[in-house]
């Protein structure tokens, strides 16, 4: 099929998540990937925070990174696979939160958590869905959010996107402008923070906003 990602809707990639069967530690459980340090950098932009909440955790390799780095932190997560969350839950036994959950639906009271960060999740996310994470990632979040997802001013490249991988591009400095988040910062990814093609190569940003 020519238009084959155009199939893979949010209720597709839930369910991918969901039924996916495979050893989370050691798929995902790489505190070491490069890009990973990048979140650390922006935390300490933010300067004094308490707590950290990740949408789309996985295993929990940000938040593992992130404690070591300020192990006086808050850390929770929540992510679409069950599995995922006990993985984390083993290897994060301190986490204030590890819970299946949903982007636009975060389980926490407004300005919960002081900082709001997403890995790769707001991909599966078609535009509606979208702005309705962005603005529950802004109700929840006390001081600021950093986002490592795919990023795109064009309409036509992040079609094409879709159209070639099902994945979601979103323009993130007019949809977070629209909400109400200021200092909004994109740092493009780099080579050497994600070594290996794309889509990473051409979409990936990493997106820090003040709520």
């Amino acid at each position: 099929m020519v238009f084959k990602g155009l199939a893979k809707t949010t209720k597709y990639w839930r369910g991918y998540w969901k039924k996916r069967k495979i050893d989370w530690n050691q798929a995902y459980m790489n505190p070491d990937h490069p890009h990973r340090q990048i979140f650390i950098e922006k935390l300490k932009n933010f300067g004094a925070f308490r707590s950290v909440l990740e949408v789309g955790c996985a295993a929990g390799a940000n938040l593992y990174k992130i404690k070591t780095a300020f192990p006086e932190s808050d850390i929770g997560g929540i992510d679409w696979s069950a599995d995922a969350i006990e993985e984390a839950k083993r290897l994060l036994p301190k986490a204030s939160v590890l819970q299946v959950g949903e982007a636009t639906d975060i389980y926490i009271s407004s300005k919960g958590a002081d900082i709001i960060i997403s890995d790769m999740c707001y991909i599966y996310l078609t535009p509606g869905l979208f702005k309705k994470a962005l603005i529950e990632a802004k109700r929840v979040a006390r001081v600021g959010v950093i986002f490592c997802e795919f990023h795109s001013s064009s309409w036509f490249k992040r079609t094409a996107l879709k159209i070639a991988s099902g994945y979601n591009a979103h323009d993130y400095k007019k949809s977070m402008t629209e909400i109400g988040f200021h200092d909004i910062e994109l740092y493009k990814l780099t080579e050497a923070d994600w070594p290996g093609g794309e889509p990473q190569k051409s979409f990936g940003y990493v997106v820090s906003a003040r709520t």
